[in-house]
């Protein structure tokens, strides 16, 4: 088994994924959502322990929190905060402040943001897997290098992105160690999207206009992981910039082997992925996390960059509702496509490989 599934949390993320053998996979949850996303969060991790549970219990190999943004850590404070029981967490990837900034910058260990003191509260093992020395409690920061590792059941996971660029910006962004720095206003309408209109207009190759990267510091700093199990890759891309992923993949991946499935990053936003990335992956299989309602993510002209190779990709939505759900029409003058929703009611979109 190797799966992946896109808990609906409104336009934010929250992926759970699971591999291993049928009967008793092992998990890993990425990101939880906005504020409100537990009792969705929950209710799904409710019916994986169902099935998958081992001794009435439900194991995260790793709950990864890509970066701060609310649309993605808010869902796991309020997680971290109302634990049940029956959910154990064996260890915690988050970059925090301690991780961006020298020793020489830190208050004291008890300082940190809403996470940072949940994550110390509970004595939850933090960024273990990228210890530089044995004894180090807070772990190593995650960054992009040449190094995997192996979780439980036989994983590999390879960091593509933050590069140390990217932690060296958020740490001049980031300058209170109490409270991370307030979300950047919005990009302008344009930008995201927003002047997009139902129907897309005629077919553009390029995306119908040059591309002009996302400049979020946060979102530079996004985790961003290379998966591999029994020979498939997926590749999360959290919010992450294109060009520090590329960079990543020239890494891990020299000789372009191609990607199974890409969680496409911020949600579908036009800024985060180029042309080069998807002529790089080679992949068929994408996945969208958003309900749209925010930000009217995602971007026609992304949508246009992934079928612009034209080898009838599958494009996976975790909502069939409102925006994401136009992309169910047929659009003449476009390269043929196909599209994918949640099925029976449940609250994700299941992707099996």
């Amino acid at each position: 088994m190797f799966r992946v599934r896109a808990i609906q949390v409104e336009n934010g993320d929250s992926l759970l994924i699971s591999y291993g053998q049928d009967e008793q996979p092992f998990h890993m949850l990425v990101d939880g959502g906005p504020s409100g996303s537990s009792k969705t969060l929950l209710c799904v991790l409710k019916s994986v322990l169902k099935s998958e549970g081992v001794d009435g219990q439900l194991w995260l190999e790793a709950l990864v929190v890509t970066h701060y943004d609310l649309d993605h850590i808010q869902g796991v404070i309020e997680l971290l905060n109302n634990t049940p029981p029956w959910l154990q967490i064996r260890e915690v990837w988050f970059n925090g402040y301690h991780h961006h900034h020298t020793p020489s910058d830190l208050l004291g260990p008890r300082e940190g943001d809403a996470l940072s003191k949940l994550i110390r509260s509970r004595k939850l093992a933090w960024n273990a897997a990228y210890r530089k020395q044995e004894n180090d409690k807070d772990g190593g920061a995650i960054l992009q290098s040449s190094h995997a590792v192996s979780l439980r059941g036989g994983l590999d996971v390879r960091v593509l992105s933050p590069d140390q660029d990217g932690l060296t910006a958020l740490a001049r962004h980031w300058t209170n160690p109490v409270l991370p720095p307030p979300e950047p206003e919005s990009a302008p309408g344009d930008l995201l999207g927003r002047g997009d209109t139902w129907p897309p207009k005629n077919f553009f190759f390029n995306g119908g206009a040059t591309f002009v990267s996302d400049t979020s510091v946060p979102n530079r700093s996004s985790i961003a992981l290379l998966l591999t199990f029994d020979k498939k890759r997926v590749l999360l891309a959290a919010d992450a910039f294109c060009d520090v992923i590329k960079r990543g993949l020239a890494i891990h991946l020299p000789n372009q082997e191609p990607i199974d499935l890409l969680k496409v990053s911020h949600h579908g936003s036009k800024g985060n992925t180029d042309k080069s990335l998807v002529d790089v992956l080679r992949c068929k299989k994408y996945l969208i996390s958003t309900s749209g309602k925010t930000h009217k993510h995602p971007d026609h002209a992304l949508i246009e960059r992934l079928v612009a190779p034209r080898n009838e990709p599958e494009i996976i939505f975790n909502y069939a509702q409102g925006w994401p759900g136009e992309w169910q029409n047929i659009l003449t003058n476009w390269p043929s496509f196909k599209v994918r929703y949640p099925e029976g009611g449940n609250k994700f979109v299941d992707v099996s490989l």
